[in-house]
């Protein structure tokens, strides 16, 4: 092995079905595949396949193969995300200069979205069960209200003779304070 960097080399391996069996084992064929593949008798390709993967010099070679691949991937990954921000940001000057205002709010927003510029604002970050029990004071005063409204309309009278009755039914022992104030919501 030779020491490169962050990599250490494995020199090719000196037998060349066995560098082709490593590059076959790299590149994902099984070990019995890549041992037919490379010329080897496939009555033997179930036990000697994976036995010769389980060689030293083949096993560091195709560990060695397959970090190069995925190394050489990231890069890949990395160019293109690069190339395609360049793009929309060339594409949001271009449209900007040539006036076309919704292309180049367009390209402006998929680069913000791509640098994680935007918050999404779409999840409120309130979940509700229904269960009323599990509302705060507020949030269960809010729903009263809105309730009360719903039965007898907005004539303040009117709501004000409901919520008297719920809080005079409220007095009666036994029952829970929110039943009591929202009983439409607790007959389930």
């Amino acid at each position: 092995m030779i020491e490169t960097g962050r990599l250490s080399a494995v020199a090719v391996l000196w037998n060349s079905k066995y560098e082709h069996f490593a590059r076959l084992v790299a590149m994902g064929q099984s070990p019995a595949q890549a041992y037919i593949a490379v010329g080897y008798e496939e009555k033997t390709a179930y036990t000697c396949g994976p036995r010769l993967l389980k060689r030293p010099e083949v096993q560091a070679r195709v560990t060695e193969l397959q970090q190069k691949a995925a190394q050489t991937s990231i890069q890949q990954a990395g160019l293109s995300r690069e190339f395609v921000l360049r793009e929309l940001m060339d594409n949001a000057l271009q449209a900007k200069q040539n006036q076309e205002w919704s292309a180049s709010n367009r390209a402006l927003e998929l680069l913000g979205k791509e640098l994680g510029l935007f918050v999404d604002r779409s999840d409120h970050g309130f979940h509700w069960d229904g269960d009323p029990n599990t509302l705060t004071e507020e949030q269960h005063e809010k729903l009263v209200n809105h309730l009360i409204r719903l039965a007898v309309g907005d004539d303040p009278q009117a709501i004000a003779e409901a919520r008297k009755q719920l809080e005079a039914e409220a007095s009666t022992p036994g029952t829970s304070r929110r039943k009591e104030l929202c009983p439409i919501a607790m007959d389930n």
